[in-house]
């Protein structure tokens, strides 16, 4: 795994260092205005859905309210559209961080191209072998039940290989929306004045039940000491 940071740098600094079987993601922070985390993150999602011919797709999307309120976005998409939708998001708000990783599947391409290789001349001799059995029953069964095999395992490599160049000629993107008061200076204090009147009420929900667990104990305890006294006083007097 080789990693590039490319904060705000621009595309072509990025396609420079790309290598022939290299997979691309992109991770992208923004900090939004406060109210304007949801708005963002809809119109990256229209913009998605509509950018065709950049074959975007939408892996996940989610938001979450409350004060400081979140979302984040991740998508598949051909590396022209990276920087159009790094660019909306720009649109609405700054751009904190941004990062690009890099996964070399060379090997593991290399490797499928070997196996399907090996799978397509296997058919071939298992094709060739079986106009040769003739009306042999038997050796027909078994060499259609290893036919199917190959044919599955053909399949599931195909399938592998497709994935694997997926990943390769189309880039992932995540990127995070933040609401902008997270970063503020303030808004620890503010957290720690509003969160004051709920912080207190547990406080005094701890320590009732703090002393309704010690109370026995305190009785006990008490009655111990009354035996003792009483004991000891006893043995004073002898």
């Amino acid at each position: 795994m080789a990693a590039h940071a490319a904060d705000g740098s621009p595309a072509s600094a990025v396609e420079a260092q790309r290598g022939k079987y290299l997979a691309y993601e992109h991770s992208v922070t923004v900090d939004s205005p406060e109210g304007g985390v949801k708005p963002l993150l809809d119109k990256l999602v229209a913009a998605c859905q509509a950018d065709a011919a950049n074959q975007c797709t939408l892996l996940a999307s989610g938001v979450a309210g409350g004060r400081e309120s979140s979302a984040h976005i991740r998508v598949r998409v051909k590396r022209a559209g990276i920087e159009k939708l790094i660019a909306l998001a720009a649109t609405g708000g700054e751009v904190a961080s941004r990062n690009t990783s890099a996964e070399d599947l060379e090997g593991p391409i290399r490797d499928n191209a070997k196996r399907l290789d090996m799978l397509r001349s296997y058919r071939e001799k298992l094709l060739a072998l079986e106009s040769k059995v003739g009306s042999n029953a038997e050796a027909l069964i078994k060499l259609s039940q290893e036919l199917a095999t190959v044919q599955s395992e053909l399949e599931s490599a195909t399938g592998a290989e497709a994935r694997l160049m997926e990943r390769v000629n189309m880039d992932l993107l995540n990127i995070s929306i933040q609401s902008r008061t997270q970063r503020g200076f303030w808004s620890p204090v503010k957290r720690s004045l509003s969160d004051f009147g709920s912080n207190l009420s547990e406080g005094i929900a701890t320590a009732i039940t703090g002393t309704a667990y010690m109370l026995p104990w305190v009785l006990i305890l008490f009655a111990l000491g009354l035996l003792v006294r009483k004991v000891w006083r006893k043995l004073r007097k002898q």
